[in-house]
């Protein structure tokens, strides 16, 4: 009779997981219908700041097809971001009933905070990091002196694979250090590991550097002492905050 329990238990979890799954398909494809129903009102909110800015005026494309894909390209990615956030509540959701009563508000805890650092995140990464890097980058390129005349002919996929490449980067090292973060002050991080883990955390820097840069030395260097500076203010304001604490 107990192997038989098991087996149903099983079962039952192996459906749950299931329906679970068919789920987060089903609310992926609702919104990806809704993305692409209204994709000319995503993308001006998408290049609203730079409008705003005056560093766009207009897009080009050169294939028949080029806008069409970058529509799909855009639902794809607002789909794909919003049910990952849809997944981790079902992942609590399956694991809540075994969890403890501590364990289950750490994580809603950590749930209602890491929402509302994503809204922040987003609006801060869109309103105020992609135009400077944008103005940085179109100012860099133009500073030089050339021999013949040099035009900047934007196009609509290459602007969206720069912004969504550059806000998947941006996005991953904040939530990085806002995971960190959050461990740390609820005491199930010690800082004491990180501060003896300091080489292994420069290690994935680098790893992280390598992917974020272009293959150029000069950017990579930059970029790398510029995480380095991060995680290392980091530490000394984690520290500070656990002496408060």
């Amino acid at each position: 009779m107990k192997i038989n329990k098991i087996i149903t238990y099983l079962q039952l979890h192996f459906l749950e997981l299931k329906y679970n799954f068919i789920l987060i398909l089903i609310t992926f494809f609702y919104l990806f219908l809704i993305s692409y129903y209204f994709s000319d009102q995503l993308i001006y909110l998408l290049v609203n700041n730079l409008l705003n800015k005056n560093m766009l005026k207009y897009f080009i494309f050169t294939n028949i097809t080029e806008i069409f894909i970058t529509n799909i390209f855009i639902a794809v990615f607002i789909s794909t971001f919003l049910s990952i956030q849809l997944s981790i509540l079902l992942i609590w959701c399956f694991l809540s009933k075994g969890l403890y009563k501590f364990e289950n508000f750490m994580f809603i805890k950590f749930y209602v905070l890491f929402l509302f650092f994503n809204f922040f995140l987003i609006n801060f990464i869109f309103t105020h990091i992609i135009p400077y890097i944008w103005n940085f980058l179109l100012n860099l390129n133009f500073t030089n002196l050339y021999i013949l005349t040099i035009y900047f002919e934007p196009k609509i996929n290459n602007y969206f694979n720069f912004i969504f490449s550059s806000f998947i980067y941006i996005f991953i090292l904040f939530i990085y250090f806002f995971i960190l973060f959050f461990l740390i002050f609820n005491n199930i991080f010690k800082i004491k590991i990180i501060i003896n883990l300091r080489k292994f955390f420069y290690l994935k820097i680098i790893f992280l550097s390598a992917l974020i840069t272009p293959p150029d030395i000069f950017n990579f260097f930059l970029i790398y002492l510029l995480f380095i500076l991060i995680f290392e203010i980091f530490i000394y304001i984690s520290i500070y905050i656990k002496k408060y604490k």
